[in-house]
């Protein structure tokens, strides 16, 4: 059985609305209101052997599972993240996990970030041109600070998850971060009320 976020970027191919559109933002957010089992989505997701990647791309979207290294001194931390790569390592990656942001931020700022998009033949993007000296080099990418993150390979649960670039719109909408501190699940708000003070502040 296919996944929400398989269904979802189907249904939305059908429609003609712009990516990020207001009217696209607001037919997602129509849909995932009738979500209610969260957990279930992130298992529809994490089944679908389809996303399974070996060698990931940078420029890329990826879910996975993850069990932090230092969990017991993180403020908190999201257990399925959303991460757009941006810089591999021997030992992991670097990357901004969108669960941070609010969905309206989150929407907004991948918006700002497709400006960089690369182009395939069909003008579809294919990957975003992104790297840390871009994202600090300008203030309309400020979004960025309490998105990124650093990954450790031997943390993961699981091996990356491909999103396809026409499945971006659809994966922020998921209602699939799972915040957790010291191994007990938080409000999601709490972690979106601090980012939001922390882009301000930036």
């Amino acid at each position: 059985m296919e996944s929400k976020l398989t269904k979802l970027a189907k249904d939305r191919s059908q429609l003609e609305y712009n990516m990020l559109s207001k009217e696209s933002i607001n037919w997602f957010q129509q849909k995932v209101r009738n979500i209610r089992n969260p957990n279930y989505e992130i298992m529809s997701i994490s089944r679908e052997r389809q996303r399974k990647v070996v060698l990931p791309l940078l420029g890329r979207l990826y879910f996975f599972h993850y069990d932090p290294k230092y969990a017991d001194v993180l403020p908190y931390y999201d257990v399925f993240p959303l991460v757009l790569m941006l810089k591999r390592y021997n030992d992991g990656f670097l990357g901004l996990n969108l669960h941070y942001l609010p969905i309206v931020y989150r929407a907004a700022f991948l918006d700002r970030l497709m400006n960089l998009a690369v182009l395939n033949e069909n003008d579809d993007p294919e990957r975003v041109r992104i790297s840390y000296s871009i994202l600090t080099s300008s203030r309309k990418y400020k979004a960025f600070e309490p998105c990124l993150k650093r990954y450790l390979y031997t943390q993961m649960g699981s091996r990356l998850m491909r999103v396809e670039p026409n499945e971006w719109e659809t994966a922020l909408f998921l209602p699939v971060e799972r915040f957790r501190q010291d191994g007990m699940a938080i409000a999601k708000n709490k972690v979106f009320k601090e980012s939001i003070q922390k882009i301000r502040k930036g």
